[in-house]
């Protein structure tokens, strides 16, 4: 029984996906479809516009057998840390093949970029590129660009797809890479064409109140799952947490430069930001310059919420320390217990609910779960929801 993995935020799941979905599977010939989806902090740096539990449930009705957790300390992240902690959880679930959307889908040319990147010269080059103040999307396309003489190097999915191929390499995996060229709009698009739509434009019509105008662009399922959200209230911004956020700055001013992704200096326009501005809009109109993307500039903010430190990402990346399941169908299941004495034999806890965990897991696997799980009650505290103790088991599967 093959295994074709996702890594994935589903935020929400909408008709791009779907299609993503149905093509890995047949792209793969994979009877099983593992989701490695982010939790309720994503890696653009932002909050997921709908908590973990509901974007499971959107994924397994549309399609997905297993759903398990990226912990926020992987999700959170750069595209490199994100991707590693993808592959990591992948590779010790058996997956046979990751496939993730590309602008290009050219998987030649994905091996070449990831493998010119190991380089020492490259990296030399791309840090005095960082040096001279412009972002680093910016910086590593004009450093691709005088490695192989194209300009334009890399787009959002594409430099996720050779981190993915960069990490394989780096834990000695086999799983095996599979691009799929991303269709009619671009990651960052805010364009509708005909019933395909963006994430990021998804969430902006969300956030205009024009939730009726989502129901051509997702699956009935999920538009189910995000009209029930949205009516009660529960979807969710970064802007909703301004009030954590300027408390932790105002608080912890000496504490800043120890925060994953901190640049020297950036604590001091942080807090001067934070003093002067009571609404969101202005500390994060004040805050920006061209040095930094959005994305970037987000995951300071989120780090700074939830704690993420240099010296915790680094211990988080020394291995895997658990794979927690969200959800699963009759299929997945089967799946599951196949592979658990193989998980087991790897020295990877793989659990499906909270009961007895703590016994089980050991002193620094505790302390990883203990943050996960905090990062979800911090979440909560701008937008409550249940914490499930068991997973999404879908019938009929």
């Amino acid at each position: 029984m093959d295994a074709v993995g996702l890594i994935v935020e589903y935020n929400p799941f909408h008709n791009g996906h779907k299609l993503h979905l149905d093509r890995s599977k047949k792209l793969s010939s994979a009877e099983v479809a593992i989701a490695v989806m982010s939790g309720d902090f994503l890696q653009r740096g932002e909050p997921a516009l709908i908590n973990k539990w509901k974007r499971a449930e959107m994924a397994l009705k549309n399609g997905v057998d297993i759903v398990v957790e990226m912990p926020v300390y992987f999700s959170n992240q750069s595209a490199e840390i994100f991707a590693e902690g993808g592959i990591r959880i992948l590779d010790a679930l058996g997956a046979a093949s990751v496939v993730f959307g590309s602008e290009t889908a050219d998987l030649e040319r994905l091996e070449k970029i990831a493998s010119i990147e190991e380089d020492e010269s490259f990296q030399n080059i791309l840090k005095e590129h960082l040096a001279e103040g412009i972002s680093f999307p910016n910086a590593l396309d004009r450093t691709i660009s005088e490695f192989i003489g194209e300009q334009g190097a890399l787009n959002p999915n594409d430099i996720l797809g050779v981190e993915y191929i960069k990490s394989i390499k780096k834990i000695g995996s086999n799983i095996v890479p599979l691009a799929i060229k991303r269709e009619a709009v671009g990651y960052h698009s805010k364009d509708i064409v005909g019933e395909i739509a963006s994430a990021t434009s998804i969430r902006h019509l969300l956030s205009e109140g024009r939730v009726n105008e989502v129901m051509g662009v997702v699956p009935k399922v999920s538009y189910e799952v995000i009209k029930k959200e949205y009516d009660s209230g529960s979807v969710t911004f970064l802007e909703d947490y301004y009030h954590l956020l300027r408390y932790e700055i105002l608080r912890s001013k000496e504490e800043l430069p120890n925060i994953q992704d901190m640049e020297v200096g950036l604590e001091n326009r942080l807090y001067r930001c934070a003093l002067d501005n009571d609404d969101f809009s202005g500390f994060y109109s004040d805050l920006m310059t061209k040095r930094y993307t959005n994305a970037r500039m987000q995951r300071v903010l989120t780090h700074i919420i939830l704690g993420i430190t240099d010296k915790f990402t680094k211990k988080a990346r020394e291995k895997l320390y658990y794979i927690r399941v969200l959800g699963f169908t009759k299929k997945g299941s089967k799946y599951l217990k196949k592979i658990k004495t193989e998980l087991s034999e790897k020295g990877v806890d793989l659990f499906t609910n909270l009961k007895n965990v703590e016994k089980r897991l050991g002193i620094d696997e505790k302390e990883m779960l203990d943050f996960d799980l905090r990062a979800s009650k911090i979440y909560g505290i701008v937008k409550p929801y249940a914490e499930r103790k068991i997973p999404i088991l879908l019938e009929g599967e």
